[in-house]
This record gives structure tokens, C-alpha cells and sequence, in this order.
């Protein structure tokens, strides 16, 4: 799918190539290059890698589509880590032109260097599962790419869209002391704005149709500043522009029906059934009468017979191949494989619509309409007969029409549930008409479901020994055979040597056994044995024993002023239960208290009975939202500080003899 055309430094990602540029004895700084490079960027984080002291882009749009895009961006490298965003970048596609490309930079002596277009390597940008696609980059080494040098880059590309809709995301992972923006449009064209996160500014008009929009000492958000985050890319300021003329017909992003109908012109027939398809889905549906049956089967072949690999050419990084073309070669990436899922659906009598989203949920903002998406997956439409409750993963359409929402690239998720990254997010349903703006459901936490058990025997001296059995469900499960499809079993006993690990030192591992790893619509069972000698510690007449065998929950926690959401990843249930046969000759003569605590986002409770000569632990962790605000977090640390308590918390056996 594609991703979002947008201006600024964002992070670090060029390509470091090694070129020999030597100074030359006299290089002049451009005037723009010189003022930005003589601003104080004013007190900053001590922690600050970088400023970005001008990032300035103007567009000016010639046509449907097209425009020319000149920026200029100057770059103060404040710490060695932050050599990384230094180096200067340009992206474009094949069909675009880049018209000029410079880079200057100048170290703390004083000392300026340059380079000029043929100093830059042209390379693809290739991302993984993506076979080939024509999204290209000119990349360089920065010379004296070191603290206290000033880097500034210069280019000018001649760009194509197949939308008429400019993004600026005016915020980064470092601070930025100037950022401008300015679009030039022909005669009698206008814009419409709309902006998420970040502070809002009024344009100026700065001539005949150009308006340009200024924001100063805009602070940076860095990846993982704080625990549990969101990405950073999800919290940028960022403005959708779309822009129009009188009359014009090229879609824009000027509300979400709007970007529908751009898209539904693009996929206008590529869901049509060729014969090939429409013979291998009635063999598929043979002796199936029943919605459920179909949507089964279909939905299996989808994920199981069509590889997922993109090829990205033009258009093509937005409009699906035709369905045949993916049937007949039997791959595709994720609108390719929805494409070919609708057509499939259409000859077995059921409709779908294609669904537009973004796989880093809270970057879709319902307040700016846009293209934004990087994902495609589908809308299955529910006839009237299927009782409320049937599937999970089910919304309502201001039609009335309910849908359920399937994502054919996911081989490990059975349909009628949703994996939790696309959960309670906003997505666009793609229709005939248009598009409808919707949000996608929030699974309750029994569809994400942890069974531990165990049943463990405790020597004298301390050892223990037992058997354990761990269920999945949901996205645990999906994960986990996403996991160990892909690895043998040594590597599987490593895995889950590793998770043990988090909770036991010294043990053995042996009788690893995975079951229904290749029934997804089944809870993967993985069992196995373990052992460790130094389990329990004996202190002279008393033995200190951590009923919590396995499985940690507890997170760490900054006391300090929270200033971002917490992501919780999934809802989930989560279960263990215990049992340790206490030794011979021992008594119990002390139990941790039971606990108890919910916050409303989550809950936990634990408990510790005694049950002739056995030690029973019982513990639930529920997980009911996916994000937690920041204003929260005390209820957090709170919840942490119990699960933390309680993991560590120990049984007291006393010698009888």
C-alpha cells in the first residue's frame, strides 16, 4: 500500500555510503544557508542529538497531479548519535525529475564543504516482502558529518500524484526552530486544510494564490522516550492540504467521501471474476450452503494459497493488480490479496467493500481526511440471518448494513476476529458511492486468551520439577505460530528456554510439544517439563517459596510526569494456575494475602490456598483497552506496583522434624 507524501525530517533512515569530498579552498554558503546556520536555537533538552534550524518547502502545483516541490532544510548535528540525521536524502518515483540537488556543510572550525548532484548515489527503497517497487532515493554522506557542524540541503523534483492532496508533518524526532510551508496554485484554484496534532496556524498570503503557513520552535518527539509509547511517527504535528480547481474532476482529499470515490475509481473493475476464479471458488463452495461455510473456506485459501509479495510500479503502489492477475500467479500484497478475496466473494453471492487503514493505529486521524493509509484489508457484508454474536470482529455502516472486518494478509487470524493492531481504529470503507469514514472494533479480552498450568513437585533441598501447559488464543496464538513457523525445534526450545528464563534461573527444558500449530481456528497448546535445582530458598527451619511459578506481567514504571499514551498492545485474559506438591517433613507457616485491584483499563487479582499437601496459586490479568491517557498514569503505576508485589511475593514452609 502506499504511504503518505509528506515534508520533514522525520528520523534517521538514508543509506551511509562512503565518498572521498575533499573542501574546497573557497566554497561560498549560500545567504539562506548562512542566516539559518547564525540562529540560537535557544535552551534545548540536554539529551537534543540534533536541531533542525530551517526545514522550508514550497510547492507549486502546475496542474492535476502535478507540481514542483523545492525545499531547503539546515540541520545543527548537537551530539555524535546525531551524525544519523545529517545526511542528506531525496525521495522521488520513477516519471518524476529531480531538477537539482546540493548539500553544504560546515564544521565547527568553520570549515565548509559541498557536494553537487553527481555526488549523490541513486538506490531503491526497498522494504521487506516488497519484490521490487519504483520508489527510489538520491542519498550521500555528509562531509565532517560530526557535533557542531551545520549540514543543509537543496533540492527541486518535479512531482506526479494521482491525488490532488500535499501533506506537511511539521514535526519530527528532533526540534525544529523554523518550519515553513507554501503552496502556489494556478489561478482560480483553492485549498482546503485540515491538521492533526500540533499547533494550528492561519496562512499568510505571500502572493497571486500562495498562501504560506509558519511555525517556530516546534519540539521533537524521540522514538521510545517514554515506556510504551506510540510510534513517534503516530504523535508528529502533520497538516493534509487538498487542493482544487473550478471544475476539476481529479479526486482530492477534501473530505473522507472524497478520498473513497479517488479510490473507487481506482479499483473500478480489478475485482471483476475471470472464469479461472469463479471455477476455483465454486470447487471451494461445492456442497456449502450456509454463509459461515463459504466464508470459511474462502477466506482460508486467501491465507494459505496467495504469497504475499508487492510489486510497486507508478500507479501500482495504490491501484490493486487485477484479481485474475493475482490468481493466476498466486501472490500479492494487501490490496491485491482483498481484490482477489472480493471477486472470489461476488461468485459465491456474498458482497464486500475494500477498507483503507493505517497498521500504526491513532495516525488516522477522523478530523483530517487524507490517503494516509499503508494497509488494505476488507469488509465482508453480514446478510441479515446471522444472529448478533456470530463473530467478534463486526461494525455497523451508517447504511445499517453490517460488515465484518477480515484482513486477508494475516494467515494467522481466522475471520471473524481482527489482530489488535487494527483494532479501535479509524478506517475508510471504500464503497460504490464513495467512502464512509468508520472505526474498526474493539475485541473483548476473551478473544485474546493465556492459559498457563502447572503441577510441580518441591524437594527438601529446594528443587523443583513439574509439567506445564500453556494455551493460546487469539493474538497470542497468531503470534506464537507466526513465530514458530518460521524456526525448527531447537530454536523453538531456545524460545521458549528464553521465556522461562524472565522467570526461572538454572532450569532444564526437555518434552517440548507443540500442538495444532497449523489450526488456526484452534488454541495452540505448547507443553513441556522443566526443572531447577534452586527453586525454593531454605534458611535454616524455613523455606521461602515463590508460588508464581511462571509468567511476568508486571512492566517497569518512570516516576516522573507522563506525556504520552500507554499502549497496552492487545485486550487479553490472561490465567495462571500453580500447583506445588510441598515436601515431606515441611508445613505451611505463612501465605501472601490475596490481592485485588481494578483501574478500569485493566484488573488483577491473585490468590494462594493451601490444598492438603499441595500449594495452589491462581492468578487473572485483564486487559480491557488498548490505550491508556497519559492523565492515567498514576493508575498504571499503581496497577504495576500490585503485579510487582505480588509476582515477588513468597510462602513460608516450616520444618516439622
Amino acid at each position: 500500500m502506499w504511504r503518505p507524501r509528506t515534508r520533514t525530517i522525520l528520523g534517521p533512515g538514508a543509506l551511509l555510503l562512503t565518498l572521498t569530498v575533499s573542501a574546497f579552498a573557497r566554497v561560498n554558503l549560500p545567504d539562506w544557508v548562512q542566516s539559518a546556520a547564525a540562529v540560537d536555537p535557544g535552551k534545548l533538552p540536554p539529551e537534543t542529538k540534533a536541531v533542525l534550524l530551517l526545514d522550508e518547502t514550497d510547492y507549486r502545483v502546475t496542474g492535476p497531479g502535478e507540481y514542483v516541490e523545492h525545499s531547503r532544510t539546515v540541520i545543527k548535528i548537537l551530539r555524535p548519535e546525531g551524525r544519523e540525521y545529517g545526511d542528506p536524502e531525496v525521495h522521488f518515483r520513477r516519471g518524476e525529475k529531480i531538477l537539482s540537488l546540493h548539500c553544504w556543510s560546515m564544521d565547527s572550525s568553520g570549515q565548509a564543504y559541498e557536494l553537487k548532484d553527481k555526488d549523490f548515489i541513486e538506490t531503491g527503497r526497498f522494504y521487506r516482502f516488497i519484490l521490487y517497487s519504483d520508489h527510489m532515493e538520491r542519498v550521500a554522506q555528509a562531509p565532517a558529518n560530526r557535533a557542531g557542524t551545520v549540514i543543509a540541503t537543496e533540492y527541486e523534483v518535479k512531482r506526479r500524484e494521482w491525488i490532488n492532496e500535499l501533506g506537511w508533518t511539521f514535526q519530527g524526532e528532533i526540534p525544529v526552530v523554523r518550519s515553513v510551508f507554501t503552496v502556489e496554485l494556478p489561478a482560480g484554484w483553492e485549498y482546503r486544510a485540515n491538521w492533526a496534532y500540533g499547533a494550528r496556524v492561519e496562512a499568510a498570503q505571500t502572493g497571486p494564490n500562495q498562501w504560506t503557513w509558519t511555525l517556530s520552535n516546534v519540539p521533537g518527539i524521540e522514538r521510545n522516550i517514554e515506556p510504551l509509547m506510540p510510534p513517534a511517527y503516530v504523535l508528529f504535528g502533520r497538516m493534509s492540504l487538498a487542493y482544487f480547481g473550478p471544475g476539476l474532476q481529479k479526486p482530492t482529499s477534501a473530505s473522507w467521501k472524497q478520498v473513497g470515490e479517488w479510490y473507487s475509481e481506482l479499483v473500478a473493475g480489478r475485482a471483476s471474476p475471470t472464469p479461472e476464479i469463479s471455477e476455483q471458488t465454486q470447487q471451494l463452495i461445492a456442497g456449502k450452503t450456509d454463509f459461515d461455510s463459504k466464508l470459511r473456506v474462502l477466506t482460508q485459501f486467501l491465507q494459505n494459497q496467495i504469497r504475499y509479495v508487492a510489486i510497486s510500479i507508478g500507479i501500482g503502489g495504490d491501484q490493486p493488480h487485477p484479481a485474475g492477475d493475482v490468481f493466476r500467479y498466486r501472490y500479492g500484497d494487501c490490496k491485491d490479496k482483498a481484490t482477489l478475496l472480493k471477486a472470489m466473494l461476488e461468485v459465491a453471492g456474498i458482497r464486500s467493500d475494500l477498507v483503507i487503514i493505517n497498521s500504526d493505529r491513532g495516525f488516522i486521524n477522523p478530523a483530517v481526511p487524507s490517503s494516509w493509509g499503508n494497509h488494505v484489508i476488507l469488509a465482508i457484508e453480514l446478510p441479515k440471518d446471522v444472529p448478533q454474536g456470530k463473530y467478534e470482529s463486526v461494525i455497523q455502516a451508517q447504511s445499517g448494513k453490517r460488515y465484518l472486518i477480515f484482513d486477508p494478509t494475516d494467515e494467522h487470524t481466522p475471520a471473524g476476529f481482527l489482530r489488535s493492531d487494527l483494532q479501535s481504529s479509524y478506517a475508510l470503507l471504500v464503497t460504490d458511492s464513495g467512502g464512509e469514514l468508520i472505526r474498526t472494533p474493539l475485541l473483548p479480552p476473551e478473544t485474546n486468551v493465556i492459559s498457563r498450568t502447572g503441577h510441580f513437585a518441591l524437594t527438601a533441598d529446594g528443587a523443583l520439577s513439574g509439567a506445564v501447559s500453556v494455551e493460546n488464543g487469539g493474538d497470542f496464538a497468531a503470534e506464537m505460530r507466526s513465530l514458530l513457523h518460521s524456526i525448527d525445534q531447537r530454536e523453538r526450545e531456545q524460545l521458549i528456554s528464553r521465556q522461562i528464563g524472565r522467570s526461572i534461573q538454572g532450569f532444564s527444558l526437555e518434552d517440548v510439544n507443540v500442538e495444532h500449530l497449523d489450526q488456526p481456528q484452534t488454541d495452540l497448546l505448547i507443553q513441556y517439563k522443566l526443572a531447577t535445582p534452586l527453586y525454593g530458598q531454605v534458611r535454616g527451619p524455613l523455606m521461602l517459596v515463590r508460588p508464581r511459578v511462571l509468567g511476568d506481567k508486571s512492566a517497569p514504571v518512570e516516576h516522573k510526569p507522563r506525556h504520552y499514551p500507554i499502549e497496552l498492545g492487545q485486550t487479553a485474559r490472561e490465567t495462571d494456575t500453580y500447583e506445588i506438591e510441598i515436601p515431606k517433613g515441611y508445613e505451611i507457616d505463612d501465605l501472601p494475602e490475596p490481592v485485588h485491584i481494578d483501574v478500569g483499563f485493566a484488573s488483577y487479582q491473585s490468590k494462594v490456598q493451601v490444598e492438603g499437601s499441595k500449594l495452589r496459586y491462581w492468578r487473572e490479568y485483564v486487559v480491557r483497552d488498548l490505550s491508556v491517557p497519559a492523565e492515567k498514569y498514576s493508575e498504571w503505576v499503581r496497577l504495576q506496583g500490585t503485579i510487582g508485589a505480588d509476582e515477588s511475593a513468597a510462602a513460608v514452609l516450616k520444618r516439622t522434624q
